[in-house]
């Protein structure tokens, strides 16, 4: 227990208070610097300040504060008190005080149990983030992969259900990818690939997807397109910027594209075959070779259209 006369300006400590602040007892006399040099220095603002409110204000005095015993370590102490008006007038100050440490140290390892917990959680959701990242996405390109791919056609089937008219497949496939491959290695070709990635993805609307499923083939998904002429156009931009020649390591690397494209329009077909008549277009526009004029559109009906454009 303690207890400060406010009036006569002296303060009395019992045994034990001594003993919380490492202090040796001789008559219970403690001075306020005795006190306050024993409170921890980032501590003793804070506690002045709140011994100042209940002697000011009436308010209850509660404290925990940090004391440095004589050897250094640090004891956590809580203080709690009143004030107390005597017979005479005089106005005392009385309280208790008791270590807390064992609660403080048991708080502190439960936070940083709680801060460790939600690193882990915070790492294991960045794992999952990154995992379902990496199985829907290409590496190299950081285009989707196939099975995203898979994900955006059953979603526009549902999307189809629901009232989305239409829906377009562009099958692309690099031409001489594989002689740039072979002559300047496979970090050329994988060059070419990123560069070819980047065209297709300022090519298409925002919402379009591009997929990359293959070697040197990629699917743009189009919903809802306004026109055959619009794909046409898209198409010829594609080719058009393909075609320009690529800088590597001082090399220029030319190569082209062939584009096979598919319309579902109102029919009710089937996503997945909407994708195989892609791809039976672009086979159909890569056989005519080295001739130019050929993008071939694919109907849901499976008719064979021909628009004039560059495919090589």
């Amino acid at each position: 227990m303690w207890e400060a006369d406010l009036v006569a300006g002296v303060t009395y400590w019992d045994e034990r208070m001594h003993q919380l602040y490492g202090l040796i007892y001789v008559d219970g006399i403690t001075t306020h610097d005795t006190w306050i040099n024993a409170i921890h220095p980032d501590d003793r603002e804070d506690t002045l300040a709140s011994v100042g409110r209940t002697i000011s204000d009436g308010v209850p005095y509660v404290q925990a504060s940090r004391v440095v015993l004589p050897d250094g370590t640090i004891r956590h102490v809580r203080s709690v008190g009143k004030i107390h008006e005597t017979p005479g007038g005089g106005r005392k100050l009385v309280g208790i005080a008791f270590d807390i440490s064992d609660d403080v140290l048991l708080t502190e390892q439960l936070r940083t149990a709680k801060a460790m917990a939600e690193a882990k959680n915070d790492e294991l959701a960045d794992a999952k983030d990154r995992i379902e990242h990496n199985a829907l996405h290409d590496p190299l390109t950081g285009l989707g992969n196939r099975r995203m791919l898979d994900k955006e056609l059953e979603a526009l089937s549902n999307a189809r259900m629901d009232g989305l008219q239409n829906i377009a497949i562009l099958h692309i496939d690099l031409d001489r990818f594989k002689q740039i491959n072979d002559t300047l290695g496979h970090a050329a070709g994988d060059a070419m690939l990123v560069h070819a990635s980047k065209i297709l993805r300022s090519s298409v609307r925002a919402g379009d997807m591009v997929a990359r499923i293959g070697g040197d083939e990629f699917v743009v998904l189009v919903a809802n397109p306004p026109s055959k002429v619009f794909l046409s156009g898209l198409s010829e931009r594609i080719i058009a910027e393909m075609r320009q020649p690529v800088d590597y390591n001082g090399f220029p690397c030319r190569f082209g594209v062939s584009i096979g494209i598919a319309c579902a329009g109102d029919m009710a077909i089937d996503e997945r075959q909407l994708l195989v008549n892609a791809d039976i277009a672009l086979y159909r526009a890569k056989e005519s070779g080295l001739q130019p004029a050929r993008i071939l559109h694919r109907g849901a009906a499976g008719r064979d259209h021909h628009d004039q454009a560059h495919c090589r």
